[in-house]
C-alpha cells in the first residue's frame, strides 16, 4: 500500500489524511512477540511531500497480510549524503511509555487493568484481556509510580510476568490473549520452499532444578530469608546432570511465605518458564511460487508452523516470534521462529 500521512492528533485514520507518501522508496515494519513494534521508511528530499513529513506526525500503513492499517508516530530521521532520508516511527502504543499510574495490593488481572485505566494524562487507550480470571500478586504494583508500558511488560513483576499471555496492539486498543496466533497447517520444507535457514542454539543458561528463596525484613529491619529445599523439574538436560539455579521468588508474595509455599512457587515458575529448554531460534526465508505453499505468506506473528530440514535432522513446530513486513511490496521479508511449543521438547528428545 501507499503510506498515508496524518496529523499528530488523528485518532480515526480514515481518508487520505494530509497526503499519500507516493514517493516513498522503502517502508518496513518490524514486530516482535511481546516486544518492539516499529517502522522505518525512506523518502527522497526531492519527493513531492517531503516537507510534510515531520516528527510528531503519524504514518499509517498496513503491517501484515490482513490489510489492517496501523498508525506509527514519526520520532526521528537520518539524513545521508545521497538525499534519501530514513525516518523512524513507532507504533502509537509506545505512547503508553509516557503515561503514568500506580497501585498497591493488586492480586488479579482485572484489578491490574483498572489500575491502568487510571493513568495520567488521560489517554484514548482501552484494554481487552482474554485472561480476566487469572489471579496472582502483581509485584510491580508496590506503590511506585510507573509508566503503563512498564506495568504491561517493562519491569520485573509486570502484568506479562504475572499473568502471561501475548499482546496485540491495534491502534489504541491493547489486547492480551492467552495465545495470539493460530496453528497453521503449513510446512516449510527443504528442497521445496525453504530457500534460506539459520538456526541459533544456546544452552548456557539452562537449568532443571532450583533452590527457591524469599527475602524480606522483620519488624526490627533485620534481613530475613525463607529458603526452600532444592526443587527438581523432573526434566532432563543434554548434560545428563542436575543443573541448579538460585531462584528469587520474593516478588511472587505480598507477605512472608512459608518454606512449603516458597518451594511450591519454585516449581510453578519452572513449569511456566521452562528453563530446561535451550534457546533455539530459526531465521528462515521461503518462496511461495508453488500454490500448495502460498499460504505461508498469509501467516502472521505468533502463528505456529512446521519446519522440515533433514540435513539438520529438523522436524518440529515453531512459533513466529518476529516479522518484518515490506509495506510497498505487501509481503514479509523476514520471519524469525522461536521454540515456544511443547512439541519442541519432543523434537529435542526431552
Amino acid at each position: 500500500m501507499i503510506p498515508i500521512l496524518y496529523e499528530k492528533n488523528e485518532t480515526e485514520f480514515s481518508g487520505n489524511g494530509i497526503c499519500r507518501l507516493r514517493d516513498a522508496t522503502s517502508v518496513l515494519v518490524t514486530e516482535e512477540r511481546n516486544g518492539i513494534y516499529e517502522c522505518s521508511f525512506s523518502y527522497p528530499v526531492n519527493g513531492s511531500n517531503y516537507s510534510q513529513i515531520t516528527p510528531g506526525r503519524i504514518i499509517a500503513i498496513e503491517h501484515d497480510t490482513t490489510g489492517d492499517i496501523q498508525p506509527f508516530d514519526i520520532i526521528g530521521f537520518t539524513k545521508p549524503i545521497n538525499g534519501v532520508v530514513t525516518f523512524r516511527a513507532v507504533h502509537v502504543s509506545y505512547r503508553l511509555s509516557k503515561s503514568v499510574t500506580r497501585g498497591t495490593n493488586i492480586t488479579s488481572l482485572g484489578s491490574a487493568i483498572n489500575m491502568l485505566r487510571e493513568a495520567v494524562p488521560t489517554n484514548p487507550f482501552v484494554y481487552y484481556p482474554d485472561l480476566y480470571d487469572r489471579t496472582g500478586y502483581l509485584a510491580s504494583a508496590d506503590g511506585t509510580p510507573r509508566t503503563v508500558k512498564e506495568f504491561l511488560g517493562g519491569v520485573e513483576g509486570s502484568i506479562l510476568d504475572t499473568y502471561g499471555g501475548e499482546y496485540e496492539w491495534d491502534k489504541f486498543t491493547v489486547y492480551l490473549h492467552p495465545d495470539r496466533g493460530q496453528r497453521r497447517d503449513l510446512v516449510v520444507r527443504y528442497g521445496i520452499n525453504l530457500v534460506d535457514y539459520e538456526e541459533e542454539y544456546d544452552e548456557l543458561e539452562v537449568y532443571n532444578a532450583v533452590v527457591p528463596f524469599w527475602k524480606g525484613q522483620d519488624s526490627a529491619q533485620n534481613e530475613i530469608f525463607v529458603v526452600g529445599a532444592m526443587q527438581s523439574s523432573g526434566m532432563a538436560v543434554s548434560s545428563g546432570r542436575t543443573e541448579c539455579a538460585a531462584l528469587d521468588v520474593t516478588d511472587k508474595f505480598e507477605t512472608q511465605p512459608t518454606k512449603a509455599q516458597v518451594e511450591a512457587m519454585g516449581l510453578k515458575v519452572m513449569s511456566e518458564t521452562q528453563p530446561f529448554l535451550p534457546i533455539r531460534n530459526l531465521r528462515i526465508d521461503f518462496e511461495n511460487e508453488n500454490d500448495e505453499y502460498a499460504g505461508l505468506h498469509n501467516c502472521n506473528l505468533c502463528d505456529t508452523i512446521r519446519v522440515v530440514f533433514p540435513r539438520y535432522n529438523m522436524d518440529g513446530y515453531f512459533k513466529i516470534v518476529k516479522v518484518t513486513y515490506d509495506v510497498l511490496q505487501e509481503r514479509y521479508t523476514d520471519m524469525e521462529l522461536g521454540t515456544l511449543q511443547t512439541t519442541l521438547a519432543e523434537a529435542l528428545g526431552i
